[in-house]
């Protein structure tokens, strides 16, 4: 075993979050899901997740515009759940993308709590969901007609309550808390 000398600096210590859980899943887009099996589909798992929530689905996303998945969205809060999403600003912007800005004034009317990422000094591409407080789905699927037909993504299933509680607190919340300033407008610029 070689002895340290007192000019070689010891590793830095690396501060971690200790969180467990268990996959519940893996999902591919549709468009290369292996053997085109539907059960592997992300939109699916997503749909899915908010049919079976109880209380709340909180969304960190990026950019949104899977139509099956907004009208999942507000089928969970008509049901009752606490809906509430944080989004990219650049991506909801509607000179920018109009579709997405129609799709999330489509949420609001439909009661889902929606906040723009306005004071976020980073790009916020997360792509997060946290059910329940014990359900997280996370990967790089955008959820958006593009991701679901024509990339190559991937999103995996969490269960676990320390893992949602360390998505909710440095994802959901440090971004809501810190970086939305405004809900979006309401009006949409029409095409």
């Amino acid at each position: 075993m070689a002895k340290q000398h007192k000019s070689e600096a010891a590793p830095a210590s690396i501060e971690s979050l200790s969180a467990t859980g268990s996959v519940r899943g893996v999902f591919f887009s549709l468009g290369t899901t292996p053997s085109s099996d539907p059960q592997l589909d992300c939109a699916k798992a997503i749909i899915d997740l908010f049919a079976s929530a109880k209380k709340t689905a909180h969304v960190a996303i990026y950019t949104l515009t899977e139509s099956r998945i907004m009208d999942a969205m507000i089928a969970a809060r008509k049901r009752g759940v606490k809906v509430a999403v944080v989004a990219d600003a650049s991506e909801s912007d509607p000179n920018k993308n109009p579709f997405q800005a129609q799709l999330i004034h489509k949420l609001v009317q439909g009661g889902v709590e929606v906040h723009v990422a306005t004071r976020q000094t980073a790009l916020m591409h997360n792509k997060v969901g946290i059910f329940d407080s014990q359900t997280v789905c996370t990967g790089s699927f955008n959820w958006t007609n593009q991701a679901e037909k024509q990339n190559d993504e991937n999103l995996v299933v969490l269960d676990g309550a320390s893992v949602a509680a360390a998505y909710e607190k440095y994802v959901f919340q440090r971004i809501l808390k810190n970086e939305t300033m405004v809900s979006p407008v309401l009006s949409v610029p029409s095409q």
